[in-house]
């Protein structure tokens, strides 16, 4: 292609994506659960990566990984194909260093992701299911230091929704921060991702930053990421960094095609990695945007009977990730699902908070019903109340004062 011929390429896709990445959108037209977050750059990053033929995980992606990581204060990173195969690898790596083995406990909240907590059981571990508490609907650390036994050996709070967890308690334990939605929250000054011995990250399509689909941990434990490297490709030693060492170790087998570990296929593409890249010049100011907005339609919604918001809490900073309301069925006839119902009419998007209460979906059920060892130590009275009371609306970059007085307005009518 001839730098003319580039230069009217590059205009064609600008042209076409004028106006993207969404950075107003109209609160008249209601509230999506996601704005398209993507522009022009990132696709002329991933489209050079296609016209150059290396669109395996290569360069784009260890450059996205070594940024991400200095990004989130620690040394290392390891990016995959989603956040789900993030919390999966973390914990086998673990396990395939002999940190933890097959019967350890791992403390994890009730209210979450799927995959937060089915990779637990995935990597021969027993998930310790924990209530959350009632002002962030995190896990409860009082809860989770009553659940714990001689067993325990791990922790995996959730930063639900942007909101940071409270870690005080684990500091004897192994702690995996799941912050698939938590990009640029802070817990005392700190970016949440550098707190514990490991931490996750989801770049889904409708979360703050994508790749369209991908993930990523971080951590300063150089082991471990060597571990995860070889585990996310097959087993293969090719992308450690004492590579040379299993080779001298091996000899007699082709280095080519050297397999230390039982691992997987998790691998990213380089495409995600360049469209990482681009994102991650975006994101710090789109978190404080996201933070403004939850802090202002706290304050809006703080009035209506009947209605709870989790405001920021102090010594946290909050990303804003989607805003989570709870519903009191004394005052909303028939609870939830009627408000939920009357705020879609008007194009206002709700999901339940996560999964909700994990224990009560199906898929919880089967793996009690196969044998799978699984303890759940006291009552989840807030997961509950989340499961059946609880539902977010979107927040985003391209969102402000104006969202937060249309859901407060629609609310105050939906009674």
């Amino acid at each position: 292609m001839t730098p003319t011929d580039r230069a009217t390429f590059n205009r064609i896709v600008r042209d076409e994506m004028a106006g993207l990445p969404m950075e107003n959108h109209d609160a008249a037209l209601g509230m999506p659960l996601t704005v398209v977050g993507f522009g022009a750059d990132e696709v002329l990053a991933a489209m050079e990566c296609l016209l150059t033929t290396r669109v395996t995980m290569g360069a784009e992606v260890r450059a996205f990984e070594a940024e991400w990581a200095a990004w989130c204060g620690r040394s290392q990173g390891v990016m995959v194909n989603s956040g789900s195969s993030a919390n999966l690898l973390a914990l086998d790596g673990l396990v395939e260093l002999g940190r933890m083995k097959r019967g350890d406990e791992v403390l994890v909240p009730a209210v979450g992701w799927s995959t937060t907590l089915f990779p637990i059981v995935q990597a021969g571990l027993v998930p310790v299911v924990v209530d959350v508490n009632t002002s962030s609907l995190c896990m409860d650390p009082a809860a989770a230091r009553a659940a714990r036994t001689s067993r325990t050996r791990a922790a995996m709070p959730v930063h639900l929704l942007g909101q940071a967890a409270d870690l005080s308690g684990y500091d004897d334990l192994i702690v995996l921060e799941d912050a698939c939605a938590a990009h640029g929250a802070t817990s005392a000054g700190r970016r949440i991702g550098s707190l514990g011995g490991a931490a996750t990250f989801s770049f889904f399509f409708s979360h703050h930053i994508t790749t369209v689909e991908g993930g990523i941990i971080v951590t300063d434990d150089a082991e471990l990421a060597d571990a995860m490297r070889s585990l996310r490709a097959h087993g293969w030693v090719r992308e450690r960094t004492d590579r040379a060492d299993w080779i001298a170790r091996y000899p007699e087998i082709d280095a080519r095609f050297l397999f230390v570990s039982a691992g997987y296929n998790l691998r990213p593409t380089d495409m995600a990695g360049a469209f990482g890249r681009i994102q991650l010049k975006r994101l710090d100011a789109w978190v404080q945007r996201r933070r403004e907005n939850h802090a202002a339609w706290c304050a809006m919604l703080a009035d209506i009977p009947g209605i709870t918001v989790f405001p920021e809490l102090p010594g946290t900073e909050h990303a804003g990730f989607a805003f989570a309301i709870l519903v009191d069925p004394a005052v909303w006839s028939g609870g939830r699902r009627p408000l939920m119902a009357k705020l879609e009419a008007v194009g206002i998007e709700t999901r339940p908070i996560s999964g909700s209460n994990l224990v009560r979906q199906p898929a919880f059920q089967r793996l009690v019903d196969q044998g799978a060892d699984i303890r759940i130590p006291g009552p989840l009275t807030v997961a509950d109340q989340v499961h059946e009371h609880g539902f977010f609306v979107g927040n985003s970059h391209a969102f402000g004062l104006q969202h937060g007085a249309r859901l407060a307005e629609r609310i105050r009518q939906a009674r």
